[in-house]
């Protein structure tokens, strides 16, 4: 045989292990696409959780404290619309983290409505709040479940407590 002949052989023979190497190399690309489409469709879908009921809120600081017991200065936050609300799943949280479910402050209830309204002060039932101050920020949250919570409202007082509420501040 002649030299030449011999190296066409020789390449021919290369070139049916490049193909037996390119298919196992597209299968295992795809193997791999699949599991990770497959573990990021099925990971998200897992981790929604439930969602918040849709509803709007409307607040009022009063910073006078104005018909308020002993004239503390006090934030109002009123449901003024959309879906009835579960108070024990419904929280207002304050700048330090601590929490009373609106079912839990004196004008709260179980089954929230349009109308209805929790009235903040720092006192009493809400005690557990810092009072309703200049700086402080209170966050409404829905927690449906112990893993999910959706931040529904965050209200700022910008404003002073005035007269015999700056007392309380």
């Amino acid at each position: 045989m002649s030299d030449s002949r011999r190296r066409f052989e020789s390449v021919a023979a290369d070139r049916a292990v490049s193909n037996v190497v390119g298919v196992v190399l597209v299968v295992a690309i795809v193997v791999i696409l699949a599991a990770v489409v497959g573990n990021l469709a099925l990971g998200f879908g897992g981790s929604m959780g439930t969602p918040a009921p849709q509803f709007t809120v409307s607040t009022h600081y009063q910073a006078d404290g104005a018909g308020n017991d002993a004239d503390r200065p006090y934030l109002n936050i009123t449901h003024t619309g959309g879906e009835t609300v579960d108070g024990t799943k419904l929280f207002v949280v304050d700048s330090d983290g601590n929490d009373v479910a609106w079912v839990d402050v004196w004008t709260g209830s179980e089954e929230i409505t349009a109308d209805d309204h929790v009235h903040i002060d720092g006192h009493g039932s809400d005690g557990a709040l810092n009072a309703a101050c200049a700086g402080e920020t209170y966050q409404l949250i829905y927690r449906p479940d112990q893993e999910t919570s959706h931040i529904v409202q965050e209200v700022e007082i910008e404003r002073q407590a005035t007269g015999p509420a700056a007392t309380y501040c």
